[in-house]
């Protein structure tokens, strides 16, 4: 259904598409449709197939921790360092505690 949501895709390239779905994407898929969500885990909206290829419309985000340290001054303060670890951490653990 559309929504007007604005999300990311992300194209998964299917190399044997006689074969379906490789095992890793399949998993992929299914942990991000059960973790609950959480401000620091990506939420999935929806997964199609596109041609030889899964298609996985993701959560939009203004950027990207790789982006954001890029674009910061080098070193980064001690604090920023702290807070960006907090909400990765905060992020994984949430994604171990739903197994």
């Amino acid at each position: 259904p559309q929504t007007g949501e604005l999300v990311a895709l992300k194209k998964v390239p299917l190399r044997r598409p006689e074969e379906g779905l490789p095992p890793q994407t399949l998993r992929e898929i299914k942990a991000l449709r059960e973790i609950e969500a959480h401000p620091h885990v990506i939420r999935l909206r929806a997964a199609f197939a596109q041609g030889p290829a899964v298609v996985l419309a993701l959560e939009l985000l203004v950027g990207d921790l790789g982006g954001l340290l890029r674009a910061a001054p080098a070193p980064l303060p001690p604090a920023r360092v702290r807070a960006l670890l907090a909400m990765t951490l905060r992020g994984l653990g949430h994604v171990h505690g739903q197994r």
